[in-house]
């Protein structure tokens, strides 16, 4: 047994000795140039999809009674591929109800209803103007209750 370790041992002595040279060689003469291929990958350091895009939409809204147009723009910061861009629609019911659905409050949206990006990257976030607009009319004939509506804010990837 002591002769078979021994013979495996010299064995892998002898080999660790014979180990090739795996690194590049970058002995040169000083008038000679190297070059060295540098790229990026289109996943971050977690493996994730660098593709991505951020929405930011407002918060809940309270509309003061009587006040013709309440701001709810939203904005866009995106880093896509070359021929993707970002679209963002906004739907509402076009009109706020009562709790009950007894009463209901007319009222249009105006601006960045569909809003796609120019370009696939947005850096810094671009603001896209929306708002809420209700006329005098709606007010005047409105019963003093609180009316709500739920406005949608869908966006995706979309070709160029």
């Amino acid at each position: 047994m002591k002769k078979v370790i021994s013979i495996a041992l010299a064995l892998v002595m002898m080999l660790a000795i014979c180990v090739p040279a795996f690194a590049a060689d970058l002995t040169q003469k000083p008038s000679e140039a190297s070059d060295i291929i540098i790229s990026t990958d289109t996943k971050d350091i977690n493996g994730n999809d660098a593709e991505q895009y951020i929405v930011t939409i407002p918060a809940d809204t309270v509309i003061p009674w009587g006040e013709a147009e309440t701001d709810v723009s939203y904005s866009i910061e995106a880093h896509l591929t070359r021929n993707n861009r970002v679209n963002v629609t906004v739907a509402g019911n076009g009109a706020m109800a009562t709790a009950d659905g007894a009463y209901s409050l007319a009222y249009t949206l105006d601006g960045g209803v569909d809003y796609t990006t120019a370009t696939a990257n947005v850096y810094p976030a671009a603001d896209v103007e929306l708002k809420v607009l209700v006329s005098a009319d709606a007010w005047n004939y409105a019963v003093v209750e609180e009316y709500k509506d739920t406005l949608t804010y869908t966006s995706s990837i979309v070709a160029a």
